[in-house]
């Protein structure tokens, strides 16, 4: 078990794989737009299209194609030594997310910011990979590659996949976790393999001082909170989902962030004046698990069985 001690400033979780929890914390009121009007037209209207990301910055307006961005997404959200079909399976993934927003809004060119996905500019991957760059940047150039124009859909419309780190074992049903009927694609399904990973389990220890502060921040009191006084809701995979104090609630996810906990799944012990915080999972726990993802792909698992898995009322298109 992992063991993490939380002062008066946040405590970064770390690694390879925690850049993707971004994905439940911003843009959630754009997260699960699901379209369902003239799909096959607006499809094959974009499919002819070069689809390009826009990234503005002091240095100027830079416009990036679609499978360059994959690549630079890759590199952040896997580690270098990811199983080629779990890379694969990321790729769709991440195509899948930007086709949602060039259906939606019926252009190719997307704004880097709507993605809510970091991706590294050419430049960043020769700075994160120095003289292993040509190794890395082939690999995940060929992951893009073979699965250009591959996209998951859900009824025939592109929707938002999500994907996070790691499992507490089982990811989310969407409907408890986002309390939206919005999302039926995304069921629980079954991450033993998840239960073995070094991180799978972390304790998070913090006085009780500062968790009434916290809570008295997350909840814009104007007097300490006693953590006592507050519940937690859970959904059926143990993540908390609510937390309530006099008739008010934040999300779990909130109260997460704010403790920069590993995820929303997890329990509280009390012990002379300080808190015990045991997780379970890395991430949101929403779509697909990247740890098992590679675990199947390294037991021979082909990219499409994985993205079938993860969201059975899904298919793969190519367009």
């Amino acid at each position: 078990m992992k063991r993490l001690r939380i002062g008066g400033n946040k405590t970064a979780i770390g690694r390879y794989f925690l850049s993707a929890a971004v994905l439940f914390c911003v843009g959630l009121t754009v997260f699960f737009t699901c379209l369902r009007e003239n799909e096959e037209g607006a499809f094959q209207e974009l499919s002819d299209s070069r689809c390009t990301i826009v990234r503005e910055s002091l240095a100027g307006r830079e416009e990036v194609p679609l499978e360059e961005y994959l690549i630079g997404a890759l590199a952040v959200s896997v580690p270098e030594d990811y199983a080629p079909e779990a890379c694969k399976a990321q790729a769709i993934l991440l195509r899948s997310n930007v086709w949602r927003l060039m259906q939606e809004s019926g252009s190719s060119r997307i704004r880097y910011e709507e993605l809510h996905q970091d991706s590294l500019m050419m430049g960043e991957l020769y700075e994160k990979w120095g003289e292993d760059f040509t190794e890395h940047y082939e690999k995940f150039k060929k992951a893009v590659s073979e699965t250009k124009g591959q996209i998951a859909v859900y009824e025939g419309a592109a929707v938002a996949l999500p994907f996070f780190p790691l499992s507490a074992g089982v990811t989310r049903n969407g409907a408890d976790a986002l309390q939206t009927g919005n999302c039926p694609y995304l069921r629980p399904v079954s991450c033993e393999e998840d239960r073995y990973a070094a991180e799978y389990e972390q304790e998070a220890i913090i006085r009780e001082k500062e968790m009434n502060r916290a809570l008295q921040e997350l909840f814009g009191s104007e007097s300490e909170i006693y953590w006592k006084d507050v519940t937690f809701v859970r959904d059926d995979g143990g993540y908390v989902t609510e937390v309530n104090w006099n008739g008010q609630r934040v999300s779990g996810e909130a109260f997460r962030e704010m403790l920069s906990l590993a995820s929303a799944c997890f329990t509280i012990t009390e012990q002379e004046g300080r808190l015990y915080i045991v997780t379970k999972g890395v991430g949101h726990g929403l779509g697909m698990s990247l740890y098992c993802a590679g675990k199947m792909a390294e037991n021979g698992t082909d990219y499409r069985e994985i993205i079938r898995y993860f969201f059975p009322d899904c298919e793969i298109i190519k367009n």
